[in-house]
């Protein structure tokens, strides 16, 4: 006999499939002073979505490494795309390199049907789209830079004879004019006909040339005039944000608007990053010259590149508003089916499914987009941080919308809906007043009509890995867990006793809830106040999302993990708590924490209990903590077995013949310890630095170890060529926050860092500064000679000065340098130490420079931060 939740789900299929979607169908302009509006209604546009790469390059690679079908890849995105609330998708086409010869003739092949479906299936989500043609950059990086069987005109001419080779602009007009004449078999239409493509991009991060300005016109308007010979009337953009410099030959040109792209957290730092980056989003200032006044905005690329953030999305998204934007398309979405090993692009990872938090961030962003008015400014940090109905947290690690109809929120919140009988949309990450939960995965809550809700509860995404370092088809860094967990829901039409029919997956019965609380799978309900509800009176799609439809993520198998949360440092006498995440499909029956002093004693045991979600804590007494180095690990009991982590030994560490090997680290110390802030031999790989990629040179900056104490040392160089020219800053950041807040207790008593160090030369300045995670800044010019010794800063002499944003931005020249936060640095503000999130080390080249590069800097052996001595 077939279980309720079939019956249902059957019943609504065939609802479905009579219904129409909502379709991309409605045509723009852009009116005299260069705002996109409807045609039908003369409203403003205003869209937000991602770049979706899946037809080409390397996430097409990456479909293929897991052998998956591309095309229902695509029909899972796209519902994915339609769940966010998303209505903008930039086509993201290597045709230069994959779809065409070396004379830009189309080549109808696998890239472009893929291309053509994903069009169709956009299009039936009411999805409207950019279209960006030409790459420019190789479609084999970054794991088939060998593959020479492409052999596109974007190949054969490369980036920088682009727009300068007649040969190779003439290629580009011939492929342009054949792409858009084109006609999508899934549609039965011509690209450059098609009425979801509202936009098309020339050309992607051309190698701009504002030098030649009549020739920047003359490319422009070759590749525009491409575009109207076939008879396309869709609006045509050209980058600008590559180089500021070329503004005026765009709008001199025939182009009609700009895009620009924004990575305010830098690419490619190879590790997740950590601690506050809204100060870098502040402002775009560069989007506001004059030459841009009356041009349409187009934001083709953004992120917060090595991040999970819940906060940084909406603050980017009130930035664009506040610069003009209307469009805005992250880059680039992680498609469903390999999301779990963030395959295709090392340092973006967004997925509704994988990333919860971060993508309930990007629903949040999507609605300041379609909100918030233009070229609105909400001042500087922190007072931005509300703006509307939004609010973004840093200490919260939230973003929330908080509005008369809609609560969604990233990350667990207090703020309470104004009216919470008129909300007609509820999201979210975590808890709220609205939404108890404890599951780890996004959910939805849309409302059907008076008394009667659709939930919609995805799997919990559990971090194996860091997903920002390189990326392995054999390698999950991210798994998901389909577990029940209670939930309990406070929605006013509701009541506290409503029944949960199950639609798709989800519970295996419909069962009555008590008061408000219930307990729930992964999957799709219809929640009414009433009893259960007949679905003939469902409607078919809530927005362009059917009522049955759920996709779940592919199945993985992967054995138990733990992830130490445990401090660095505890304090000697005082009761310590060492937490954990423990993450397998089911509970373990119990859990241990063993720790031991690391000079070999005997491993004492402490039980360690459910906190929250896959979170457990064990309470240390004082007395089991003498001061000195500890190892720790965690046994996993189930059943009759037991396994101990990190070094996974299915022995117990009190066993007699134990050899576990593998365990976690942690040091007890007295109050008056120095705290230790900078270790190079531990340290130097999570250096950020001036200029990007320099975290892998080996010149500029290196290890080397003391003569005087064999311990290592930071040798840290200016960069300068053989003339003396180089930057006029060079600074090294090291963010130390959870070594502050490891002894907070005690931090406020600091009176001085202590630097061992020695110049490179005679009469070297090194500049140490401690920022706040607010962003202002603290700092002490020190002169050293090429001497080792040990220096005393005392913490009276660090004045308010200017910190480093790094890892540096693009584009982000204006936001380099970073000033006290809105009402601080006043004559009587004083370091926040516990507050403090990083520590910078900088050389500047107006203090003078040898000519010889390399040869004006310091060795540092430590940094520590305690009393004055």
């Amino acid at each position: 006999m077939l279980r309720p939740t079939i019956l249902i789900a059957a019943a609504l299929a065939a609802v479905v499939s009579t219904a129409p979607a909502q379709r991309a169908d409605r045509a723009v302009y852009v009116d005299r002073e260069g705002v996109v509006r409807w045609r039908d209604d003369q409203k403003e546009v205003s869209l937000f979505g991602a770049n979706y790469v899946l037809p080409t390059a390397s996430d097409y690679r990456a479909a293929g490494y897991l052998h998956a079908d591309r095309k229902h890849m695509i029909d899972e995105d796209m519902a994915q795309f339609a769940r966010m609330g998303w209505d903008g998708l930039r086509l993201t086409f290597w045709g230069d390199w994959e779809s065409s010869d070396s004379a830009g003739n189309l080549l109808a092949n696998d890239h472009l049907d893929l291309l053509d479906y994903l069009i169709a299936r956009a299009r039936e989500r009411g999805i409207y789209m950019l279209l960006s043609p030409i790459q420019l950059y190789s479609s084999n990086w970054p794991d088939a830079l060998e593959d020479s069987s492409v052999a596109g005109f974007g190949r054969r001419f490369g980036k920088a004879r682009m727009g300068t080779d007649p040969a190779a602009i003439a290629a580009q007009v011939n492929y342009l004019r054949q792409i858009l004449s084109h006609v999508n078999p899934y549609t039965g239409v011509a690209l450059k006909d098609e009425p979801a493509i509202l936009f098309i991009e020339l050309v992607n991060e051309p190698w701009h040339h504002p030098e030649d300005l009549a020739g920047s016109i003359r490319y422009i308007n070759a590749l525009t005039d491409a575009v109207r010979g076939t008879g396309c009337k869709k609006l045509v953009f050209y980058n600008v944000s590559q180089d500021f410099r070329i503004a005026e030959a765009i709008r001199r040109s025939r182009a009609q608007g700009v895009t620009f792209a924004w990575y305010p957290t830098g690419l490619n730092s190879g590790h997740e990053l950590e601690g506050n980056y809204l100060r870098t989003v502040d402002t775009f200032p560069d989007m506001l010259h004059p030459e841009l006044a009356r041009m349409p905005r187009i934001v083709y690329e953004f992120d917060s590149p090595d991040l999970r953030t819940g906060y940084m999305y909406p603050a980017m998204a009130r930035t664009f508003r506040a610069v003009g934007a209307q469009f805005a398309a992250m880059f680039a979405y992680d498609m469903l089916e390999t999301a779990s090993r963030n395959l295709g692009w090392q340092t973006h990872y967004l997925n509704l499914v994988y990333t919860p938090r971060k993508a309930m961030s990007a629903v949040i962003a999507a609605e300041a987009m379609h909100r918030l008015p233009r070229l609105r400014s909400y001042g500087p940090y922190p007072e931005n941080t509300r703006f509307g109905d939004f609010h973004v947290s840093y200490d919260g690690n939230l973003g929330e919308l908080v509005a008369r109809d809609a609560f969604l929120y990233a990350g667990s919140t207090r703020s309470t809906p104004p009216d919470p009988a008129a909300l007609r949309r509820v999201a979210g990450y975590g808890s709220s007043p609205v939404v108890t939960y404890q599951g780890e995965g996004i959910y939805f809550l849309d409302k059907v009509r008076s008394g009667v809700w659709r939930l919609e509860v995805y799997p919990d995404a559990a971090p194996v890995s860091d997903p920002f370092g390189p990326p392995n088809p054999d390698k999950i860094v991210t798994r998901t867990i389909s577990r029940a967990w209670p939930m309990t829901l406070a929605l006013p039409d509701l009541g506290t006793t409503f029944t949960a029919q199950p639609v798709t997956a989800g519970n295996p019965r419909a069962e009555r809830a008590a008061a408000g609380r219930l307990t729930v799978t992964p999957g799709v309900y219809v929640l009414s106040a009433t009893g259960p509800v007949d679905v003939a009176t469902l409607p078919s799609h809530v927005g362009a999302v059917a009522f049955a439809e759920y996709h779940a993520p592919p199945p993985d198998s992967l054995p138990p993990s733990v992830q130490s949360l445990a401090r660095p440092e505890y304090l000697a006498g005082r009761d310590a708590e060492l937490q954990a995440r423990v993450v397998d499909r089911t509970p373990p029956d119990s859990v241990k924490v063993f720790i031991r002093a690391a000079t070999g004693s005997v491993y004492r045991g402490f039980a360690m209990h459910p906190a929250s979600g896959y979170e457990y804590a064990a309470a240390v007494p004082a007395g089991a903590l003498a001061e000195g180095p500890y190892e720790f690990v965690i046994t996993l009991f189930r059943g009759g077995s037991g396994l101990t982590l990190p070094g996974g030994s299915h022995q117990k560490p009190t066993d007699w013949d134990y050899d576990g090997g593998a365990s976690w680290k942690l040091r007890v110390v007295g109050p008056q310890t120095p705290l230790r802030l900078f270790d190079p031999g531990a340290d130097a790989a999570r250096l950020a630095f001036t200029r990007i990629g320099d975290a892998g040179r080996r010149g500029l900056f290196r290890l080397i170890w003391s003569a005087v104490t064999g311990e290592p040392a930071f040798h840290f160089a200016l960069p300068a060529d053989s003339s003396g020219a180089g930057p006029a800053d060079y600074t090294a950041s090291l963010v130390i926050k959870d070594r502050i807040r490891a002894r907070e207790a005690t931090v406020a008593g600091a009176e001085a860092l202590q630097v061992r160090l020695r110049g490179i030369g005679s009469h070297q300045i090194l500049h140490v500064t401690l920022m706040e995670d607010d962003g202002t800044s603290w700092t002490s010019a020190l002169s050293v000679d090429s001497s080792w010794s040990e220096r005393a800063l005392p913490l009276s002499a660090f004045t308010v000065g200017r910190g480093v944003l790094l890892p540096e931005g693009f584009p982000g020249e204006w936001n380099y340098w970073v000033g006290p936060a809105a009402g601080r640095g006043g004559s009587g503000d004083r370091p926040r130490l516990d507050r403090v999130e990083r520590l910078q080390l900088s050389l500047r080249r107006e203090e003078g420079v040898a000519s010889t590069a390399g040869r004006y800097g310091a060795e540092v052996e430590w940094i520590t931060l305690g009393s004055l001595r």
